[in-house]
């Protein structure tokens, strides 16, 4: 039975991201997008303070307000999350969101 340290697990992305030797191309996938702006707006749902100015006179009333609160803080780099990718090698790759193209995803990213 294998045990597994959080500390070395949280080293070993840490290095991996600093070390940026990559395989993959830094453009987001729409999967990628869909996955991280549906977590990000989870997170504001249940209360998580927004990266971003939001503006007063905004009545949050449904998600759709809170995805487009989640879409801001993505064009800004806001966003502190790392994309996990596995590459055919079965090693894993860590992009810094802020450090990814969204020219892919432009078309999803609409208001």
């Amino acid at each position: 039975m294998a045990t597994y340290s959080i500390t070395d697990d949280i080293l070993k992305v840490k290095a991996s991201v600093e070390a940026k030797e990559y395989r993959s191309k830094p453009i987001m996938t729409k999967y990628e997008f869909n996955e991280l702006i549906s977590l990000r707006t989870t997170h504001l749902s249940l209360g998580a303070i927004p990266f971003v100015q939001v503006p007063e006179e905004l009545n949050i009333v449904s998600n759709m307000q809170l995805r487009k609160i989640a879409l801001q803080e993505l064009k800004e780099g806001k966003l502190p999350y790392l994309v996990k990718r596995t590459i055919p090698n079965h090693k894993p790759e860590y992009w810094a969101i802020k450090d990814m193209d969204l020219t892919a995803v432009r078309n999803l990213i609409r208001e």
